[in-house]
């Protein structure tokens, strides 16, 4: 068993990444972190494991792996605070604000000899790999686009993804999964920015809407936006064919979902059954442990960072009025 420590009690520490965590065969939580040691001021404080300090969870030699859900700013910190400490560690998305704090990080990680994982947590529901062996199988054709939006209403007025000092912000907040989608489903590996625009409001990045071209020609646009309703899907267009879903960052774990399919105006979809992704991720995660398997993780998380640069850069130096390549 993989020893779990949490560091940040966040709302989705205690949603999703805890109770996924306390069902798995692979890991088990043995302590959590909180700056706020009053453990009767959470909801679930009756997890039976050792609530301690920051510095004292990353220094503990009984966990193997952390969990690190803070604030975006604090990522890089603590993530190589813990990989120096001979830990394993899972950090929230983004890993960092730009590439030179995502190439710090993972070259600590190398350099210790240690895996740090994105949370791409969505990847791992079995729709996602349905997708692309369909594509990869040409029922829709070559494939000549990928579109994907993620928007919501919030968050709350408090939330430290409102403060641009905290790493807040829309495109901070849920770029990785777009674009990882990108990743994970495009052939091209290289992209050249062709268009964009952003929102800003009192400072921080309401929404960024932004496309690329990729070496082979393949078309991909996104949203990522707050005070908007609720939409979380991508679309994939081939010659023949196309294929979409829905929920698909945040397809809940008690759910069936819809992959939606249709080859020459016939539909052809298909349903797939519940799975909770946050389980499937720790149990990815443990299973790259066991056989020392991460470096395509690391690779991933790199090129990750730099399109994410790519996007943002074009777009603010769009909307500073200069020429975008």
């Amino acid at each position: 068993m993989i020893r779990v420590g949490i560091l940040g009690y966040s709302d989705i520490a205690r949603r999703k990444f805890i109770p996924a965590l306390l069902k798995s065969g692979r890991a088990r939580l043995e302590a959590l972190a909180s700056r706020q040691q009053d453990r009767s001021a959470f909801p679930n404080n009756g997890l039976p494991v050792e609530w301690m300090t920051y510095q004292e969870l990353v220094r503990n030699p009984a966990i193997d792996l952390i969990y690190i859900s803070l604030p975006n700013h604090l990522h890089e910190e603590w993530s190589i605070r813990a990989l120096e400490q001979g830990k394993h560690v899972i950090c929230e998305k983004p890993l960092g604000l730009c590439t030179a704090s995502v190439n710090r990080m993972l070259d600590a990680a190398d350099r210790h000899g240690r895996f740090l994982y994105e949370n791409l947590m969505y990847l791992q529901h079995p729709q996602h790999a349905l997708v692309k062996t369909l594509i990869e199988s040409g029922r829709i054709g070559q494939l000549v686009s990928l579109h994907s939006e993620f928007a919501f209403p919030g968050p709350a007025a408090e939330d430290f993804r409102l403060d641009p000092c905290q790493g807040g912000g829309a495109f901070h907040d849920m770029n990785r999964y777009p674009l990882s989608a990108a990743q994970y489903f495009l052939t091209g590996e290289r992209h050249r920015f062709t268009h964009g625009s952003s929102e800003m409001r009192n400072g921080l990045l309401r929404s960024l809407q932004a496309g690329s071209l990729t070496e082979y020609g393949e078309r991909f646009t996104f949203m990522t936006a707050f005070d908007q309703p609720y939409r979380s899907f991508y679309e994939i267009t081939g010659t023949q064919g196309a294929l979409r879903v829905e929920r698909a960052y945040t397809t809940p774990a008690d759910a069936f979902n819809r992959v939606a399919m249709t080859v020459d105006g016939r539909d052809g979809s298909f349903v797939v059954p519940p799975s909770d992704h946050f389980l499937g991720t720790i149990d990815h995660v443990c299973g790259l442990l066991r056989s020392g398997t991460w470096t395509n993780e690391h690779l991933r998380s790199r090129e990750l960072a730099g399109l994410a640069d790519m996007f943002l850069d074009g777009c603010m130096r769009k909307e500073d009025g200069h020429e975008t390549g």
